[in-house]
């Protein structure tokens, strides 16, 4: 019987690219005259950064989860927090829908090799 190994895959580090890109982004997209967006942006980079390092040296579906949440976040943040500059609110946005994606890929992938162990 084959031993199901933790999912140490490239979207987790795709996930730390887009925490450290979040961090960079008031900067290089020159939206840093909002502070909602420059406070959300280093907020949710770090949680991200913060969760795919747990992710990386100890998965657990739970923090899968997590990511989710924080995909979401960032999604709906530019709304709920008022995001008045537009490329804040794309940033937002497509981060999120990466981030989310990539979080709900992973939860399917653990439970398709749960299901049928190779």
């Amino acid at each position: 019987m084959k031993a199901f190994s933790a999912p140490k895959h490239w979207e987790d580090w795709v996930g730390v690219v887009v925490g450290i890109w979040l961090w960079a982004s008031p900067w290089v997209l020159q939206y840093s005259g909002d502070m909602l967006a420059i406070q959300n942006a280093f907020i949710t980079g770090f949680l991200l950064i913060a969760a795919e390092l747990v992710i990386l040296s100890a998965f657990r579906a739970w923090e899968e989860w997590a990511n989710v949440g924080i995909g979401v976040w960032l999604v709906i943040s530019p709304w709920v927090l008022g995001v008045t500059a537009t490329l804040a609110m794309a940033n937002f946005i497509v981060a999120g829908v990466v981030v989310l994606g990539l979080a709900l890929y992973e939860l399917w992938d653990v439970r398709h090799h749960l299901a049928h162990p190779a």
